[in-house]
């Protein structure tokens, strides 16, 4: 039998083991209430979630740099009486700029990473991969972790996954435009003018 559980104005359906978070299908839930796994009420042994990502939260962490997304986070918990172990699968993509073309693109995005969790009396710290928590307490939150690994998948030069010719499949038209800039206000030998030419 399914079970519906409300906690915090979020939805989990659980079935056995495994908990749907409908974040899935509902993206107007609030960012800060999505992403929480309340753990108190759990038994000792593996939990599987599944949280969406979508435009709300890349919008809220405008470090980013991107404008909207569509990510899947595929958490599997493991609760022992002194700890939490998580396992994070992040598959999906944010659309963000090119750094030749300025014109934004989906970049993919493939994450898979380890967060424990250990309970204390003093709780807050965290170093990215252990936090420390209040037993009394009863949840965690992972979107910083979410957010962190995110960035962590993103290559330091963005440019667009090469085309047909084997080339970046830039924007000739903000490629002609760039170029006709350089062109108006830079020296005649400029080695990035003649390769943004190149591309057009």
């Amino acid at each position: 039998m399914i079970q519906d559980v409300i906690r915090n104005d979020f939805f989990f359906y659980s079935h056995k083991y495994f908990y749907f978070c409908t974040a899935f299908c509902l993206p107007e839930l609030k960012t800060e209430n999505q992403y929480i796994i309340a753990y108190k009420g759990l038994h000792e042994g593996s939990h599987d979630f599944v949280f969406s990502i979508g435009k709300p939260f890349i919008e809220k962490h405008e470090f980013l740099e991107a404008r909207n997304g569509s990510l899947t986070a595929r958490v599997n918990m493991i609760k022992e009486a002194t700890q939490l172990s998580f396992t994070v699968n992040i598959s999906g993509f944010i659309e963000v700029p090119c750094d030749r073309c300025l014109d934004f693109f989906p970049l993919e995005i493939h994450f898979k990473g380890n967060l424990y969790a250990k309970f204390s009396g003093i709780a807050g710290d965290y170093d990215g991969e252990v936090v420390v928590l209040d037993p009394e307490e009863g949840e965690i939150d992972l979107s910083q972790y979410i957010f962190e690994s995110i960035g962590l998948s993103i290559p330091y030069r963005k440019i667009h996954p090469p085309g047909g010719d084997n080339k970046p499949a830039c924007n000739r038209e903000m490629m002609t435009r760039i170029v006709e800039y350089s062109v108006s206000g830079e020296q005649k030998n400029n080695p990035m003018r003649d390769q943004l030419k190149d591309l057009k």
